[in-house]
């Protein structure tokens, strides 16, 4: 399977649709280890789960970290950059990594990841790889010269953030959600008092809970928040914007679109963006809704689809902090923002009871306790203050994000 070319990074740009890159910042406050990748398959040092921080690759230079994957377990790998990522056997010889595939039109971004043998979710992978515990992570620089890359974007510059974490084998995956699960549900819109002010910085959201908030959207800038979503449980989100009662006519059109993420960094709504006319005050709504949080969505094929799509149900199969991230941008793409803020209005819910999680099992055979809830996700288990110091840790895989310091972009289109 070739490399993946990816065009931006996480951080400084969500873009949905035309116009102007959406930037955050990415940078946590405290510099995270660095670890210096090798040149060199033989040496490569080895990742433990948890936050590193690396030089980036350049031209066709690769660079090469060794992972640790549980016996029978799942690995998967998130990367925003452009940087070309596989995962391959120790050698080199076979990529035994998959790719998502997307509902929506994505540039800038890449989901790989290696699968238990015999899994739905990744329905090939070579003989080698099936129950290959030691793996390499490949990053390859990309530039011009580069035939095979995709990447739209300059040559990732600077140090890379690398977070990392593991999935053990399970004990019994389940069968996925049912259809009559998966119906799309909308967050309901109330009554707000006062105004919450939403991050910009995508490893540092803003808690939320289930409710509505008024807030104000900055266009050309992302607004972050992330929602605690048990096992068993569902999101669902609607952004209305400009807010009924405030009046607010925006003095250009505008793209308004909100996707939400798994903990592991996967897309798991489809995504999904409204017009905002120009000089109109009706407010219009964007929606999103995930399938019910279930380890065995892993194993649903097309079939097994209702009004999520089949990629999106697929990572809906960890429980722990959901992110949702809404974006605002002028319609006609290289206008330039004329409007300084959009009064809109957050909605969230979860739906359902959360019940318990999976059993794991031990490369022996032996039972093994799941991880504390506090790393299943960024953040910890009910905590409201930053996320900095833990990046994603997620019971369900191992996530790989590498951002290029300082701002980095993810591009996002909305459905044609």
């Amino acid at each position: 399977m070739r490399f993946r070319a990816l065009a931006a990074a996480l951080g400084a740009a969500v873009l949905l649709g035309s116009g102007v890159p959406a930037s955050a910042e990415t940078q946590p406050s405290t510099t995270p280890p660095s670890i210096k990748l090798s040149t060199a398959r033989g040496d490569a040092p080895q990742l433990q789960p948890g936050l590193h921080q690396t030089t980036a690759p350049t031209g066709q230079t690769e660079h090469y970290a060794a992972i640790t994957r549980p016996k029978e377990g799942s690995v998967t790998v998130a990367i925003f950059g452009s940087v070309n990522a596989e995962i391959t056997t120790k050698d080199g010889e076979s990529d035994c990594s998959s790719d998502v595939s997307l509902n929506n039109d994505v540039t800038g971004y890449t989901f790989v990841y290696v699968d238990p043998p015999n899994s739905e979710r990744q329905s090939y992978q070579p003989d080698k790889c099936a129950y290959a515990t030691d793996l390499l992570l490949v990053l390859k620089g990309s530039d011009d010269s580069d035939s095979s890359s995709s990447s739209s974007s300059e040559p990732a510059k600077g140090p890379l953030q690398i977070a990392v974490t593991v999935e053990p084998k399970l004990e019994k995956v389940g069968s996925p959600s049912p259809k009559d699960q998966q119906k799309d549900i909308t967050a309901p819109s109330k009554s707000t008092d006062g105004q919450t002010t939403l991050s910009d910085k995508l490893i540092e959201p803003t808690t939320l809970a289930p409710g509505s908030y008024a807030v104000d959207l900055k266009p050309g800038k992302l607004a972050v928040a992330r929602v605690r979503v048990g096992w068993g449980q569902r999101l669902a989100a609607s952004v209305d914007a400009p807010r009924n009662g405030s009046n607010f006519a925006p003095p250009q059109s505008l793209d308004l679109a909100v996707v939400a993420f798994s903990p592991q960094w996967a897309p798991v709504d489809g995504s999904d963006s409204t017009y905002l006319y120009k000089e109109e005050s009706t407010e219009k709504k964007a929606t999103i809704s995930t399938a019910p949080v279930n380890p065995g969505n892993r194993q649903a094929s097309y079939d097994d689809a209702g009004d999520v799509g089949s990629n999106d149900l697929t990572w809906t199969t960890v429980a722990g902090w959901y992110y949702l991230v809404v974006r605002v941008s002028p319609s006609e793409e290289g206008e330039k923002v004329t409007t300084d803020k959009l009064p809109a209005r957050v909605n969230i819910a979860v739906e359902g009871s959360a019940s318990d999680g999976p059993a794991y099992v031990a490369a022996d055979g032996s039972a093994q306790a799941a991880p504390p809830a506090n790393e299943m996700s960024q953040g910890g288990e009910t905590g409201s203050g930053s996320s900095t110091g833990t990046i994603l840790r997620v019971v369900g895989s191992v996530l790989v994000i590498a951002v290029a310091a300082g701002v980095v972009t993810l591009l996002l289109r909305r459905r044609a």
